[in-house]
């Protein structure tokens, strides 16, 4: 049997990108689609293209950036997208906006939140000598969406809908 989730409980914040989704069952359903990883790559960065295409092309454009992909980096799998929300939103209108996306079906993270993973905060196992006041500041405003592979083109064009009309929802109060 597998201990309790408390025996795991400080293993994340002191091991770097720990988590024990892999297992030998996992290892061996996913050998198979090593096969399919061109396939997907494409599709995946195809949907990003189209899905940043449509957020920088809206009226919330002023909003939002999106980070531009870093030119040493020859092969991107855009599984997810990040976007920074503008310093011209509060804090109380970015929690607003979450909320909003999520009453929508549609989870966007904060990557500034106390409990999100990639926040420097949480890295115990790299502690910060300094408390990194930029870096706290961007990670406020910057949030990330999955992109599930398994959705349909057609889901990708609800979830750029839902995220333009979330912040024009809150934009607008």
């Amino acid at each position: 049997t597998v201990p309790g989730p408390e025996y795991f409980k400080e293993y994340p914040t002191t091991i770097p990108n720990y988590s024990i989704r892999m297992s030998n069952l996992a290892a061996a359903v996913i050998r198979p689609q090593i096969k399919t990883l061109d396939e997907r790559t494409e599709k995946y960065n195809k949907r990003y293209h189209d899905l940043v295409e449509k957020l920088e092309g809206s009226n919330m454009a002023k909003y939002m950036s999106i980070p531009k992909l870093t030119p040493e980096v020859t092969r991107m799998v855009h599984d997810s997208i990040q976007i920074n929300l503008s310093k011209d939103l509060s804090e109380g209108q970015i929690n607003a906006f979450l909320k909003e996306c999520s009453a929508h079906g549609l989870p966007v993270e904060l990557f500034g939140h106390k409990s999100n993973a990639r926040n420097f905060v949480n890295w115990e196992f790299a502690p910060a000598e300094d408390p990194l006041p930029m870096t706290a500041e961007m990670l406020k405003r910057a949030v990330d969406c999955r992109m599930p592979l398994m959705w349909d083109d057609s889901d990708f064009e609800d979830l750029a809908n839902v995220i333009i009309e979330s912040l024009e929802a809150v934009v607008k109060k």
